[in-house]
């Protein structure tokens, strides 16, 4: 039964990620999309692709039969729509970029339609993910990504080392400045200990983390609610004024670094060269807020 190629995207998508939430996030899709077109995959082939497990997605020994073939097919397809993309010089078009929920809904949103309204026949797309898209697959043209060291078979330019505070409700009563008085109070954290390890106990090591969470949004929404304490970035958490810094010095040490980044085949693409001089600049401008060094204004 004939399938077109973007039934073999769904499928790959499901398979790298072991899920459908992350194959939804890579797409840039629904999760009911996902498992609308798993379903009438699978029903096309008459066969069942994936076993559904307390781990997750796991391929069937049909789906093995396939994935090589599909994978070598679909990385073929991407270098040459990739080096075809590489010659286009037009400011019109498709741009896709992707970057955490995180960034875009903090900080970045009225900046890119700022870019949008200076060239109107960009058509412009935003995958918020934390996962790092292949753009070798074309899965995006530019990331904007918080990384200590970006891949070697990317390029682009290194904006900022991006600085994290620990933050209370602003009127919240406490000693600030006390790192041993904050210790004892009540931590939102996040699901992942990865990042509370990096984050938060590292430098505080008898934190109690007494709610976890997987959305920055989530996390800065409590704290301003005063349901606790809170590590965030502080280009977000520094513009807001339900927040007040616990501690004045920002945490520097193990965060990453903000970069944007392209594939080398697609340097010569004006539109990509055009939006990354772009961001460059809008985060030069604010760079003393990503680095933490720019003052609270603070109401109440």
């Amino acid at each position: 039964m004939a399938m077109d190629w973007d039934d073999y995207r769904y499928f790959l998508a499901i398979a790298r990620a072991g899920s459908l939430t992350g194959a939804s996030r890579a797409l840039g899709v629904s999760q009911p999309t996902v498992s609308r077109r798993l379903e009438t995959m699978e029903a096309r082939l008459n066969v069942r692709l994936f076993d559904r497990t307390q781990r997750g997605y796991m391929m069937t020994p049909a789906a093995m039969d396939i994935y090589e073939t599909v994978e070598r097919v679909g990385e073929d397809l991407g270098d040459t729509e990739r080096k075809i993309f590489g010659k286009d010089l037009r400011l019109t078009g498709s741009l896709r970029v992707t970057c955490t929920e995180a960034l875009l809904n903090g900080y970045l949103a009225p900046h890119l339609w700022r870019f949008l309204d200076r060239h109107p026949a960009i058509e412009f797309g935003v995958i918020c993910t934390d996962a790092h898209l292949s753009l070798s697959r074309r899965d995006a043209d530019v990331a904007i990504r918080f990384t200590a060291r970006p891949p070697a078979t990317l390029i682009g330019r290194r904006l900022a080392k991006t600085a994290f505070g620990v933050y209370a409700r602003n009127g919240e009563p406490g000693n600030s400045g006390n790192r041993s008085s904050l210790e004892a109070c009540d931590w939102i954290g996040w699901h992942d200990e990865f990042y509370n390890r990096m984050l938060i106990t590292s430098a505080f090591p008898e934190a109690r983390i007494k709610c976890r969470v997987d959305s920055m949004a989530a996390m800065q929404s409590m704290a301003r609610h005063g349901l606790g304490i809170a590590v965030l970035p502080c280009y977000r958490a520094d513009l807001d004024p339900a927040l007040r810094r616990a501690l004045p010095e920002p945490l520097t040490e193990g965060t990453p670094d903000l970069w944007i980044l392209h594939h080398p085949d697609v340097r010569g693409v004006s539109r990509v060269s055009l939006f990354a001089e772009f961001i460059a600049d809008v985060i030069t401008a604010d760079l003393d807020l990503f680095e933490g060094r720019r003052p609270q204004t603070l109401k109440g």
